[in-house]
């Protein structure tokens, strides 16, 4: 199946709440925040989706977008029109599989959310925050150890249920501990094996 791409500005909208469901979209490269808003008008960042990740799976139950999904960089999508992925799909039992793997990926994201804001504690979400991270480093071919954190603080703190000034500390304490370095968004892990300790409490 062809695949149109499409270059998405930092700070630019691929789809957002309210959009009709047309597209999935593949993130090629770069980096994505997921944001949620609730009746009441508060947001939470949902989801940090990298490079590989398949954006727009939330619309698919009422055929419409329900979050808004914004570039954290310049980041490249390919544009999957839905109607020809579900005939493929109909079509290709390996493709079926392979949408099935995405969906249930995608749940289980979630339900590692709700566990971090339900059971750990502010110390133990950053942590276990920052072994995602590197995990995913590691899984696109780069450093597990040092990278650059594309989110500001305030999306960390959403994303976690924290404040940013929680969050703030929390890093402190981690970089006085001898087990992170922090530089404004530059980040080394210096004790990974500390830190994967405290994030599963």
């Amino acid at each position: 199946m062809p695949r149109a791409r499409r270059l998405v500005r930092q700070g630019d909208a691929i789809y957002r709440a309210g959009d009709a469901l047309h597209n999935l979209y593949l993130l090629r490269s770069g980096s994505v925040k997921i944001r949620a808003t609730n009746p009441a008008g508060l947001e939470q960042i949902t989801a940090f989706p990298v490079a590989g990740a398949v954006l727009g799976l939330d619309a698919i139950e009422t055929g419409t977008h329900t979050s808004d999904a914004i570039a954290l960089e310049d980041s490249l999508v390919c544009i999957l029109p839905f109607c020809d992925l579900m005939r493929n799909c109909r079509q290709d039992f390996i493709a079926a599989q392979q949408f099935n793997r995405l969906i249930s990926h995608d749940i289980n994201e979630s339900r590692d959310l709700l566990m971090a804001l339900g059971c750990m504690t502010t110390e133990e979400r950053v942590a276990h925050f920052l072994i995602r991270i590197s995990e995913r480093m590691t899984a696109n071919g780069y450093s597990p150890r040092e990278f650059i954190l594309k989110m500001t603080r305030q999306d960390i703190a959403s994303h976690l249920g924290m404040k940013v000034e929680t969050v703030c500390r929390v890093l402190a304490r981690l970089q006085d501990a001898a087990l992170v370095r922090v530089h404004r968004r530059q980040l080394q892990i210096r004790n990974i094996d500390a830190l994967r300790k405290i994030s599963s409490g």
